[in-house]
Formats: C-alpha cells, sequence, structure tokens
C-alpha cells in the first residue's frame, strides 16, 4: 500500500518568507516510492496574529484534512533502518519550544 504523505511544506518554506507579506508554496503528494504529483498550493501570509496558511488544494479525498510543517523544506527519501522511505529528509514535526508533543500551539 502507498503511504501518501502531503509534502513540501516545511519550516525551511515557511522560515523562507522571511519579512515577505505573502508566499506561495507548492504542494505535492508523494508516494511510497518517492513519486510526486502537484495538488495545488498553499499561499502563507504574515499576519498580526501570526502566519495564516491558505490551501489552494485538489485531488485529496473528501473530507476534513489537517496539516503539519516540517524541520525541513527537503522531501527526498532517506534511509531508515537500511531502507529508503518517502520525504523523510522533512525531519521531523516543527516543535520550537521542543516539547516533544504532537500537539497545536492552542492545546
Amino acid at each position: 500500500m502507498k503511504c501518501k504523505i502531503i509534502a513540501a511544506i516545511a519550516m525551511l518554506t515557511a522560515a523562507s518568507c522571511g519579512y515577505a507579506a505573502e508566499q506561495e508554496v507548492p504542494m505535492n503528494l508523494v508516494s511510497a516510492d518517492g513519486k510526486e504529483v502537484s495538488i495545488g498550493k498553499i499561499t502563507i501570509q504574515e499576519t498580526p496574529y501570526g502566519l495564516l496558511f491558505t490551501p489552494a488544494l485538489h485531488s485529496l479525498s473528501e473530507g476534513i484534512h489537517g496539516f503539519h510543517v516540517h524541520e525541513k523544506g527537503n522531501c527526498a527519501p532517506a534511509l531508515k533502518d537500511g531502507k529508503p522511505v518517502a520525504a523523510l529528509s522533512a525531519g521531523g514535526h516543527f516543535d520550537p519550544k521542543n516539547t516533544g508533543k504532537h500537539l497545536g500551539p492552542w492545546s
């Protein structure tokens, strides 16, 4: 079974916004074998309250979807236990306060 990961949104991408008011980030679906298919874009805007992520995505199943930001902007495969894993180069989930928790900022 293909493990699909929404990729290409990573901390490096968010950080690359710098002081820009708006940044568009291409979004790809990455299969377990590392093949990428474009599924749209996410626009990141600076606001007085923090960053606003606005998706413009297609080709997803119906229903509610969530997302997370990774530490790095590299979605290339990497080795885990000697086996290649698609998009593993993105690193872990962005956790600037090193909480070790898989929660949102309001939790």
